[in-house]
Parts: C-alpha cells; sequence; structure tokens
C-alpha cells in the first residue's frame, strides 16, 4: 500500500509542477500586451511613412524625367549660324557649325 500511495503522490506532484509551470509560462500582463501592440503600431507607422517618401521620390523622378523628354522633343538639338565665307551653317553651337567656313560672321 505505501507502494502504491507513493506512486500516486509522485503522480499528483508531477502533475501538480507542469500544471503550474504551464500557467506560470503563459501568463502576461495587460501593459506588455499594450506595450507590445503600441510598438508595433508605431513600426506600422514608419514603414508607411518610409513607403510614401520612396514613392514621393519616385514621382518626383518620373516628372523630371517627363519634363527633360519634352524640352527635348520641343527644342532642337541644333542651332544656326551666318558664317563669314557667307553660307549660313547648323551645329550644335554656333562655333561648331561654323568651324570649317571661317568662323561665326560678326555681327
Amino acid at each position: 500500500m505505501s507502494r502504491k500511495f507513493s506512486s500516486h503522490s509522485l503522480l499528483v506532484c508531477v502533475f501538480a509542477f507542469s500544471l503550474s509551470g504551464a500557467a506560470f509560462a503563459q501568463s502576461t500582463t495587460t501593459s506588455d500586451e499594450g506595450k507590445k501592440a503600441g510598438e508595433a503600431a508605431t513600426q506600422a507607422g514608419k514603414d508607411a511613412g518610409d513607403a510614401a517618401a520612396h514613392g514621393a521620390h519616385a514621382a518626383v523622378k518620373a516628372t523630371k524625367k517627363a519634363a527633360k523628354k519634352t524640352k527635348d522633343a520641343v527644342t532642337p538639338n541644333t542651332t544656326s549660324a551666318a558664317c563669314n565665307d557667307g553660307t549660313v551653317q547648323t551645329g550644335k553651337t554656333k562655333t561648331t557649325a561654323c568651324d570649317d567656313h571661317g568662323g561665326v560672321k560678326k555681327q
């Protein structure tokens, strides 16, 4: 009987400690949960701000690129100049337009 009592007592003790350990491991306070939720919300706000900044940067870059394309389409790449030999030539600059024609005619 003593042996049976010892084994049952041992089982009861093991069972009681395992339950109390599980309850202890899972116990959290409301303030801990609130703190975790606050940290998650803060991080989400930072991530949203970063995404907005990257989106704004991309929009600015696209606008500049579109403006350059529009300027290039409207403005010709060459200019024309009256040269000293009496001809009118075109080039990227007036000086380069008249390189082989005696230079740019003085006005």
